[in-house]
């Protein structure tokens, strides 16, 4: 992992400065390059199942605006300029560009990021803080869509340019939301997990069951066909025909994720691992509701569908997910 100008040679805020708010950022953004890595790691290998495909570079921008202390921030994290890359996922086309995290973005295909307008009606939905870089990740991706990519950065002082390769993928986007819960969610475009349950996973397989089976929820257009279906979410989402539409949409999450996990090289075994442990330490939390089936029975579903890879013969090294094939 390399940084724009290591944390011992940089010159700590005059006021302001705490240690502790300091380590925070920094575990923070650990957390984010590691969910990085797996959700791009995940989308990738399966990019030959998916119906929908996306153009993405494995990046993940931030803004200094997100952080309520400017000059914590650019401590921490080494900001410069207003837009830096919090994570680079190995393999990625960002990653074959030679980009780092720290490396702040200053134009995308000759766009400075002080020209990307931030009126766009869309744009304008996000909170304050966070319109110039939803506006700076959409103009990277609408050209990423189009063809490579010349990105201008700038390293410990100097300015250069890089290009990224347009490279498909499955659809969706991973963030860490700090949160004092343990929980995870998918909304259709981008799966969510809390800081507190991505610091309970014990190795990076653990860690992409859970991914796995929110990317699941997005790639089977769960979300839209609950919609569909004028699902209640709320309270009521826990009653009646609405709570079994919604347990049919997390049994196939938990069956596909299985697939997902081991077409990009993780150990599906790991979701027996996690959910037992996780259910016989909590009991009734995390995913728990009347719309999840209990931990038992989720183990017994990742058998089925081990025992369904065990007697297919991989191509390429993978295997085609049914739930995927069947979209096809």
């Amino acid at each position: 992992m390399l940084f724009a100008t290591p944390l011992y040679a940089q010159e700590a805020p005059a006021a302001g400065y705490n240690p502790e708010s300091i380590l925070a950022l920094k575990s923070l953004q650990l957390l984010d390059q590691r969910l990085n890595a797996i959700g791009y790691r995940l989308v990738e290998a399966n990019t030959p199942y998916c119906t929908d495909r996306i153009v993405q570079a494995g990046l993940l921008l931030h803004d200094i605006d997100q952080y309520p202390d400017h000059a914590i921030a650019r401590f921490a994290l080494g900001f410069d300029g207003p837009i830096a890359i919090n994570a680079v996922a190995p393999d990625s086309p960002g990653a074959a560009a030679g980009l780092f995290a720290g490396d702040d973005i200053l134009a995308i295909n000759g766009m400075t990021v002080a020209d990307i307008p931030l009126d766009d009606p869309e744009i304008m939905k996000e909170a304050m803080d966070y319109r110039r870089i939803a506006a700076v990740n959409n103009l990277l991706d609408n050209a990423l869509s189009q063809g490579d990519v010349v990105l201008e950065i700038l390293r410990g002082g100097e300015q250069r340019q890089v290009t990224v390769e347009s490279r498909p993928s499955c659809p969706s986007r991973f963030q860490i939301e700090v949160s004092a819960d343990r929980g995870a969610s998918a909304n259709g475009k981008i799966v969510s997990v809390t800081s507190r349950l991505a610091e309970y996973f014990l190795n990076d397989d653990e860690f992409s069951a859970v991914i796995a089976h929110e990317l699941a929820h997005n790639l089977l257009k769960h979300r839209d066909q609950l919609d569909a279906q004028s699902v209640n979410r709320g309270f009521f989402g826990q009653l009646g025909k609405s709570a079994g539409r919604i347990k049919s949409t997390e049994i196939e999450a938990d069956r596909l994720s299985v697939w997902l996990m081991i077409n990009a090289g993780y150990d599906p075994q790991a979701a027996i691992r996690f959910w037992t442990r996780y259910g016989k330490e909590h009991g009734k939390g995390i995913f728990s509701a009347s719309t999840h089936y209990r931990w038992k029975k989720r183990v017994d579903l990742f058998e089925e569908e081990m025992a369904k890879m065990a007697v297919m013969q991989p191509v390429d090294g993978k295997y085609a997910p049914p739930l995927l094939v069947k979209m096809n």
